[in-house]
């Protein structure tokens, strides 16, 4: 295996590395969404109802839920367009025949 190979191979790691660390982080970041706001419900619902003042961390942590599956989920903006994904966006423009 040449040198270049290998530096590819540890880069090509470390960003499936990243990409699995944002995708555990946003399920964690679910998983406390659903327990606080639970709990914030239920002491509203407990301390008699009234102004469902939960409703304001239900949508500033849904915000930052929302954005943090963006982050794990879609295709980052940030990250430089590779050989591979150049090659494999001619070969479906080939296939749909557009070039």
């Amino acid at each position: 295996m040449s040198l270049k190979n290998s530096d590819e191979t540890l880069q090509i790691r470390e960003i499936a590395k990243k990409s699995i660390k944002r995708k555990r982080d946003a399920w964690q970041f679910l998983i406390v969404y659903v327990l606080v706001n639970t709990g914030l419900v239920i002491l509203w619902s407990i301390s008699g109802g009234g102004y469902f003042w939960p409703g304001w961390v239900l949508f500033g942590m849904g915000i930052g839920l929302v954005l943090t599956f963006i982050d794990a989920y879609a295709k980052s903006f940030r990250s430089k367009i590779s050989e591979s994904e150049i090659d494999a966006e001619i070969e479906k423009l080939k296939k749909a025949k557009r070039i």
